[in-house]
């Protein structure tokens, strides 16, 4: 718990400064204001983000997928076997899987980290990390998910990692792997809004009728049960959460403490940077999200980080698909940016010869 208290406490508010000056350059350029959009407004957050380095950014990317397994599978809430976890998590370590492929394609390093499965991928791999708490969660419609204790123990390793790696990153981006995670991001979803059950809780993988009324009835029984609306935030994460959104919210809080940007995939991930916002709203500053996920309660969480994704593309697979998409946008705004003229410097170039 020390070095989770001690990180909170030293993340840091965005330099103002620098990005107003980042402002008035982009005005400078030789276009309309503000008419590159969101691709001014990434330059203008990686302005305030890394302050004195501005200009030496390493735009290597790095994603980190989590996996880990859910107890709450034994209840029918979700249409993939357990094992899938494991399977796809090698796939993605294969390059065969569809965020390794992307990562591969777009020159992104990958980086899978066992947080919590139920068992062990057996091969060796140079970007597998074992940093397992437990050998999956508990079913929490019986159970609580895990204990405060591990929760917490999760989401150290996540700082830990992003300590570990950002000397030579600048920028990060989350995924995550774990049959059954879309139910335990709803129950943590569910409990920090308070929100309809009908309006945070999706079909995940692509539930039947049946089974999507089972998910609905698990959440709101469990919610109930453990009174996770009256919870602190790290309480509801252990009742209801999952490994995975445990050492995501580790990543995040890591990344500002070491004043990194990190992009936020879609529901899990968001999800996971709701509660990363919930024990520091300086967080807020470090984050970007993407891409809009079809989850219904994807919207939920958007309004409550007060965030625009700005990727629409029907996606809701998850290992973070839609954030690695965004790697080529910040090269892109990064190049247009330090090398767009102004209006007097093409006029020099081009009309006085």
């Amino acid at each position: 718990m020390k070095r989770l208290e001690e990180s909170l406490k030293e993340i840091t508010v965005l330099n103002k400064n620098l990005m107003n000056k980042c402002q008035k350059v982009w005005n400078s350029k030789m276009k309309p204001v503000g008419s590159l959009g969101v691709m001014e407004d990434i330059v203008l957050k990686l302005a305030g983000i890394f302050e004195n380095s501005f200009e030496d950014i390493k735009l290597k990317g790095c994603h980190i997928v989590a996996a880990a397994d859910n107890g709450i599978v034994e209840e029918r809430v979700s249409s993939c076997p357990i094992e899938y976890t494991r399977i796809v998590s090698e796939a993605m370590l294969n390059k065969t899987a569809a965020v390794g492929i992307m990562c591969n394609s777009l020159g992104v390093d990958l980086k899978v980290v066992d947080i919590g499965m139920k068992t062990e991928i057996k091969r060796e791999y140079p970007n597998l990390y074992n940093m397992k708490v437990m050998n999956g969660t508990e079913n929490f419609y019986k159970n609580p998910a895990m204990s405060v204790e591990q929760a917490v123990e999760a989401i150290e390793n996540g700082i830990l990692f992003i300590e570990e790696f950002e000397g030579e990153y600048d920028i990060f981006s989350t995924g995550e792997m774990g049959i059954g995670n879309t139910t335990t991001s709803s129950a943590v979803l569910y409990s920090l809004t308070k929100s309809s059950i009908s309006e945070v809780v999706g079909r995940g993988g692509g539930l039947s009728d049946d089974d999507f009324t089972t998910k609905k009835k698990i959440i709101f029984e469990s919610c109930i049960k453990y009174n996770t609306f009256q919870l602190d935030t790290l309480e509801v994460l252990a009742d209801v959460g999952g490994l995975d959104i445990a050492f995501l919210v580790g990543l995040y809080i890591g990344a500002a403490k070491n004043r990194k940007m990190i992009l936020v995939d879609g529901f899990i991930s968001s999800v996971a940077a709701l509660v990363a916002c919930r024990l520091n709203s300086l967080i807020k500053d470090y984050i970007l999200v993407t891409h809009l996920s079809e989850e219904p309660g994807m919207k939920i969480v958007l309004k409550e980080l007060e965030a625009k994704p700005f990727l629409d593309m029907n996606m809701r697979l998850g290992e973070g698909t839609g954030a690695v998409l965004v790697y080529p946008i910040i090269k892109s705004a990064m190049e247009v940016y330090k090398n767009m003229k102004t209006p007097q410097e093409v006029y020099n170039l081009f009309e006085k010869n």
